[in-house]
């Protein structure tokens, strides 16, 4: 599994990265971890498309940012299982190295594999490159840390997660809380069946930790007749064929209201992108759960 996480030097990126490990762990798979500078005031006078194309023998002291990105990168290697004996050799590459006064010379570096894992840094909006890096990559999977009023100086005038899965190519998860072993997953499904294509995540998520799976449909009003769909009931048969506990829960009331209050008893809560499949549009209860602090699973 390919998987993007968005590192902006808070706790909550940190336990995202955990999540992602997990992933990793189970799937085999790797992880780029992104620091996006801003644009305007904020940038400290340094042209990073300049420096990027230069390689530094102290690129942790120009550019500062480095710090959070290694240290989500060790937090990664952590939770993966990575010990510090092992070792990260990579292949030599021909390149072109800054040495003083705009002199360049051509050399042979060794540049360190990390075991499945790449540093980036983009320099914009925040969430207009995260979407541009989703795009580009081909991701299958984005991890943001979730983020309060209050927190943030720039959540006035954006939110971030938000606005990454509204428009994300593929599943996005904002992580809020750490996520424990043992903690049931709460899939909810509702008019639309999730996608198939994404609902492995769940799967995956659920077996590497040891999770039960409790999915969930909030009716209008009582129906003693419902029934989940052909596809939903599959899917359910299935997971348990594979030795995972999947139960049904069917409740009446407030969409919203019921599963913000369920919410702190499960350790994600996975919701579809739109009820009404609207373009780069959140479906009212997805957006709802998301600007909380939980751990939510969107689906495409």
């Amino acid at each position: 599994m390919k998987t993007l996480v968005c590192i902006d030097g808070h706790d909550n990126a940190l336990k995202a990265t955990r999540l992602a490990a997990r992933f990793a762990r189970t799937e085999n798979g790797e992880a780029t971890f992104l620091f996006v500078r801003r644009y305007g005031k904020q940038t400290r006078g340094y042209n990073i498309r300049r420096k990027a194309t230069e390689i530094f023998a102290n690129w942790r002291e120009e550019l500062p940012e480095m710090r959070f990105l290694h240290e989500a990168e060790n937090v990664f290697k952590t939770a993966r299982g990575w010990q510090e004996n092992d070792k990260d050799i990579g292949e030599p590459h021909r390149a072109m190295v800054h040495v003083a006064n705009g002199i360049f010379e051509e050399v042979t570096v060794q540049l360190r594999s990390d075991r499945g894992t790449l540093l980036k840094i983009r320099e914009g909006v925040p969430h207009e490159e995260i979407l541009r890096e989703a795009g580009e990559g081909s991701y299958e999977l984005v991890m943001l840390g979730a983020r309060l009023a209050g927190e943030c100086r720039w959540c006035d005038v954006e939110h971030i997660p938000l606005e990454v899965a509204q428009r994300a190519p593929c599943p996005v998860a904002v992580i809020g809380t750490e996520f424990e072993e043992g903690q049931p997953v709460l899939l909810c499904i509702g008019k639309n069946d999730p996608p198939e294509s994404t609902l492995r995540l769940i799967q995956v998520l659920a077996t590497g930790a040891k999770n039960e799976i409790e999915v969930l449909t909030v009716l209008r009003t009582a129906d003693p007749g419902f029934r989940f769909s052909e596809n939903v009931s599959s899917m359910i048969d299935k997971w348990s064929e594979d030795s995972l506990k999947v139960t049904r829960k069917v409740l009446t009331g407030d969409a919203v209201n019921t599963i913000l209050e369920m919410a702190p008893d499960y350790g994600i809560i996975v919701c579809s992108s739109s009820e009404k499949r609207k373009k780069n549009r959140l479906g009212k209860v997805t957006k709802k759960v998301l600007c909380r602090q939980f751990n939510v699973l969107v689906l495409r």
